[in-house]
């Protein structure tokens, strides 16, 4: 059995307006309606033949929006979880980048170098990200039918059918990249260096399946 096929399907949140500024906690609106987000990734998961059984996400309204929207429209929990928050940029939220570098050379000097292990004043490493992104990932697992008092599946058709189907993430750029290190088990600079395109699908093994993949 393919582990994506019952894993965790993630879509990076639509486009925001704003370009060279630190925006991870600031709840900063999509250009793009909750609706309008919520059908794109509806088409998405159509094209795919998957119909997840809940849907995750931050509280950040660029998230949390669609996301609710998706539940809705596909019959599922909606569940919100801090963990699944972008990166904290500390004192650095709703700053450009260009007034950090001038304003602050040495701080962000020391960030650039070591930006995984060193966050911005007051904010997060990548490794930090790393750590909380990891725990939500562990405690995923497939639903179960319900059992009878003898232990056995006591499960109709449609308790088969959400048993198999995959978690729904609305995510953002920081958490998948985080995913790609916890779950996939690539590097920081690797998962950095792919592109997160907006309401795109992207696909997860949970992690029983991560460790049979693992396995020689």
């Amino acid at each position: 059995m393919d582990p994506l096929a019952h894993g965790l399907i993630a879509f990076r949140h639509a486009p925001v307006a704003l370009s060279g500024v630190c925006y991870g906690r600031l709840d900063v609106a999509a250009e793009l309606p909750p609706e309008a987000a919520a059908a794109a990734i509806e088409r998405a998961l159509h094209e795919l033949c998957v119909r997840p059984g809940v849907v995750w996400s931050s509280r950040l309204s660029r998230c949390a929006l669609p996301a609710a929207e998706l539940a809705a429209r596909l019959g599922a929990p909606h569940t919100l979880d801090d963990r699944l928050a972008e990166i904290s940029y500390g004192a650095w939220e709703g700053r450009a980048f260009s007034d950090i570098e001038r304003d602050d050379p040495a701080a962000y000097a020391a960030w650039l170098d070591g930006w995984e292990r060193v966050g911005p004043p007051g904010g997060e490493s990548a490794l930090e990200v790393e750590s909380r992104v990891r725990s939500f990932w562990r405690e995923l697992s497939a639903p179960r039918a319900p059992r009878g008092v003898d232990g056995v599946d006591v499960a109709s058709d449609a308790d088969v059918a959400s048993r198999a189907r995959p978690h729904l993430l609305v995510a953002h750029a920081g958490v998948l990249r985080a995913l790609r290190v916890v779950a996939r088990g690539a590097s920081w600079p690797a998962a950095m260096s792919a592109p997160v395109p907006h309401l795109t699908a992207e696909r997860f093994p949970l992690p029983a399946s991560a460790l049979s993949l693992a396995a020689p």
